[in-house]
């Protein structure tokens, strides 16, 4: 075998344990939000801020994969006005929201515009769910979603529900080569 070096002796040992962030309620810190004009929306990026799970995603997993720790916010306009209205109702509530948890006012802004940039640093509340995902390979594992936004009081009081575990929904049977599909009003019993 070759000689690996000091990367290696530098390398901490993984032996494929892992802790999992249990589903629930956290208090949450925005480390990076992206405007994505194209498709007319935020993507918000968080790392746990309090309690047991406090930087959760500031190691080196966390850091390479941003996609496991953040939500979108729409503000895109449809032209459905019924639609807009309520694609604009849940971000101006997002931002009622982060306006009540940190003291300040970004939610009369969104009117004529502003630095997406200042929500950066702010803390919310979030729920946290698992859902099931099919992987290209076919195989079905977990991930994490925000589930819902929350005021930081409405966390600390444990005002929320933890929702369970959003599975896949199955699929029908394939056929099997060979058979033909049988019309159920065709059997005789």
């Amino acid at each position: 075998m070759k000689a690996l070096g000091t990367d290696y002796r530098n390398a901490t040992a993984i032996t494929g344990e892992f802790t999992k962030l249990p589903a629930g309620g956290y208090i949450v810190e925005i480390t990076g939000v992206k405007d994505v004009t194209d498709k007319e929306y935020l993507n918000i990026t968080y790392d746990i801020a309090e309690g047991e799970f406090k930087a959760f995603y500031a190691d080196e997993w966390g850091t390479a994969h941003p996609y496991a720790h953040s939500f979108v916010r729409s503000y895109k306009k449809t032209g459905d006005p019924k639609r807009d209205k309520k694609i604009y109702g849940m971000f101006r509530g997002f931002l009622h929201l982060v306006d009540e948890c940190n003291g300040t006012n970004f939610e009369p802004q969104a009117e004529t515009g502003f630095d997406e940039q200042m929500l950066v640093h702010k803390r919310i509340g979030v729920v946290i769910g698992y859902e099931e995902y099919e992987s290209d390979s076919g195989d079905i594992y977990e991930r994490t979603r925000v589930q819902a936004v929350k005021t930081l009081d409405a966390i600390k009081t444990g005002n929320y529900k933890v929702p369970e575990l959003k599975k896949i929904a199955p699929r029908p049977a394939s056929p099997v080569a060979g058979f033909e599909a049988i019309n159920p009003d065709d059997v005789p019993f």
